[in-house]
């Protein structure tokens, strides 16, 4: 069933996600020294803030952080849901994605080296891995993905 399993995000789907926090996107937040409840807070200053879910369960949120009128730091956020329903929920950030690019000439942002299952999803979302560099208060390596949206 490929019915729309997303709609615009509020503060408060942000705090149902973070309270089920895929543990590797936790550790990305902490690695780049962003404290986890700072998530909330970005379903309201982003454009396009939008909340996932499957069967009533939160699945995700995301967003994107206009930067100047062409660039956008696109990010999103998940719950162990994804990887349950792992297809369903790719095809549903991609038609999201299909909606959302047409604003931008470029998305980018820094992507944790160690979050294997959304780099997965970046690929087939068209996101490219650029270089990694090392961010944070750690210095962990972090991959620069960009997509060009022309």
């Amino acid at each position: 069933n490929l019915s729309k399993h997303y709609r615009p995000a509020t503060y408060k789907d942000g705090l149902l996600v973070l309270n089920k926090l895929r543990t590797e996107d936790r550790d990305e937040l902490e690695g780049m020294g962003l404290e986890p409840l700072h998530m909330p807070f970005g379903t309201i200053i982003s454009e396009h803030s939008t909340y996932f879910h499957w069967n009533e369960e939160p699945a995700g949120v995301a967003g994107v952080v206009r930067l100047s009128p062409s660039e956008g730091q696109i990010w999103m956020l998940c719950t162990p849901v994804i990887t349950t329903h792992p297809h369903h929920f790719a095809r549903n950030a991609k038609r999201w994605l299909n909606e959302v690019e047409k604003d931008y000439k470029l998305l980018w942002n820094l992507a944790d080296a160690r979050n294997h299952v959304h780099h997965k999803l970046l690929k087939f979302l068209g996101f490219q891995a650029i270089r990694s560099i090392p961010s944070g208060p750690k210095q962990l390596p972090y991959f620069e993905i960009v997509k060009l949206c022309v």
